[in-house]
């Protein structure tokens, strides 16, 4: 059993050695499928790193109306704390907003004037432990609804564009990846059918002396496993020096670093191989008796 299965292995090998065209051209081409698709997966999950920040710091500002009183202002924001999508707020009485405006500009505004007309204000922070979209307009139209609210500032517009752009890369990089993916199908089947057709007549003899048809496949299909096995590690070796260089690069001008999934080797072989292994599947389907 053993030796039968070191046979095959290495009759895979061989069609390898022998077909140095037409195996260059499928581990060329997985090569590129992998390199293209491993780039998409690194900026996508630095991207997600980035929009997942982005959302951790999203905010609304609520400013109260300068006559209303302090419990009053208060119980405004215990109604909006119970709002949905509500994580915590931060209410700054005018005190509080004296010693800000203080520390930001390093004077102190009661040494110019007698009345505080700083307003008191609440600061909102939103729950973000979900992958959807951000709507906050729901949440402001809802407090502007409350009395005594004089001025809202927020980041809707800006949250919006930034949401809407990760949702359009997210089905680029699926459509683009599922193209590739199939032209790479394409090219490895017609790579394994040339290399059945250029060992046709061992296939013949080979069924003559009573090989079965597995037998038979098996060579073809390790070949194409070789040839997915052989592209994607040459595409993790070139993105993993391309991307130190590039961190190399980035860190004289910033703290920024651009990540790779610890796990990426192991999902580009992954999906490399099991490219190549639906191809040649595909080819010994269709061209192998």
């Amino acid at each position: 059993m053993l030796d039968r299965a070191l046979f095959l292995f290495a009759e895979g090998f061989r069609n390898l050695i022998r077909h140095k065209l037409t195996v260059f051209a499928a581990v060329f081409s997985v090569f590129l499928t992998m390199i293209i698709i491993g780039s998409l997966f690194i900026i996508g999950k630095n991207t997600n790193k980035l929009i997942y920040y982005l959302r951790s710091k999203y905010k609304i500002e609520v400013f109260f109306e300068a006559d209303l009183a302090k419990e009053e202002a208060l119980e405004v924001v215990e109604k909006i704390e119970s709002l949905s999508g509500v994580r915590n707020t931060t209410f700054i009485d005018k005190e509080s907003a004296t010693k800000i405006f203080e520390k930001q500009f390093g004077e102190n505004i009661l040494d110019y004037i007698q009345r505080n007309p700083l307003p008191m204000s609440c600061v909102i922070n939103l729950n973000r432990t979900g992958n959807f979209e951000l709507d906050i307009m729901p949440i402001v139209t809802r407090i502007e609804s409350f009395p005594g609210i004089d001025n809202i500032d927020h980041q809707g517009k800006l949250i919006q564009r930034i949401e809407a752009f990760h949702s359009r890369f997210t089905k680029i990089f699926s459509v683009v990846s599922f193209g590739i993916i199939l032209i790479t199908i394409s090219i490895i089947l017609n790579t394994i059918k040339l290399t059945i057709y250029a060992k046709k007549d061992l296939v013949q003899d080979l069924h003559i002396i009573g090989a079965t048809n597995t037998f038979v496949k098996v060579p073809f299909l390790i070949e194409g496993i070789l040839q997915g096995f052989i592209g994607s590690l040459i595409a993790f070796l070139v993105l993993a020096v391309f991307l130190q260089i590039g961190n190399n690069f980035l860190t004289q001008f910033s703290t920024m670093t651009i990540r790779m999934d610890p796990a990426a080797l192991s999902w580009m072989l992954f999906i490399g191989i099991s490219i190549s292994f639906i191809g040649s599947l595909l080819a010994v389907t269709r061209f192998l008796p």
